[in-house]
């Protein structure tokens, strides 16, 4: 199967299997959006080519559907789920173990990637993990009422300008899930509030 033909199949098999548990379509599409410009700000620093992306687009897609399972512990759910539901057959394995890794990663302690993975699938697995993370915190409530203006590097770090969203009420949820992403930069990631 070519290239095109494998990421058609994957396409289908990440709408598949969000069509069978019934992920909240609106809130996953937001999320895809938000992590995409995040990996497109985040480009310099963690030089990640365009497979990654789209891995990345599929686990902001599939990130919830482990609450078909249970809430508590969704993200392990839906890692599992990711891993061995049959809609996955012809997501490339290689490629569907990163996918669960970052749907796992996506709330509580991100786990790192086994030491047998080649170093650059390890760090793709922290980015991507961080970048889902933060567009996760962002549509929170499930509203898509954030979009990201900007990002800028500032003094020791990044600032995350967001239109729509007043990030104030949720500083501690947003710096819990920008852990991951400022530990990768080497610096602060902050969030605030840009005008309409």
């Amino acid at each position: 199967m070519g290239r095109d033909g494998g990421v058609m199949a994957a396409d289908a098999a990440v709408a598949a299997i969000c069509a069978k548990y019934g992920s909240d379509q609106r809130h996953g599409d937001h999320v895809e959006a938000l992590a995409r410009q995040l990996f497109e700000a985040f480009l310099p620093l963690h030089m990640l080519d365009e497979e990654y992306e789209r891995i990345l687009a599929h686990a902001a897609l599939l990130h919830d559907i482990g609450y078909f399972v249970a809430a508590k512990g969704h993200h392990r759910h839906g890692a599992y789920l990711v891993l061995n539901d049959q809609e996955m057959r012809d997501y490339p394995l290689n490629d569907r173990e990163l996918l669960a890794g970052i749907v796992r990663n996506h709330r509580k302690r991100p786990e790192a990637a086994p030491k047998a993975w080649p170093k650059e699938r390890r760090q793709a697995l922290m980015w991507l993990s961080a970048l889902l993370r933060v567009a996760d915190a962002l549509d929170y409530e499930h509203n898509q009422a954030a979009s990201i203006a900007q990002v800028l590097a500032c003094d020791g770090g990044f600032e995350i300008a967001v239109r729509g969203f007043d990030p104030r009420p949720f500083a501690v949820r947003l710096a819990d899930r920008a852990d991951l992403l400022q530990s990768l930069c080497g610096g602060s990631v902050r969030f605030s509030g840009a005008p309409r």
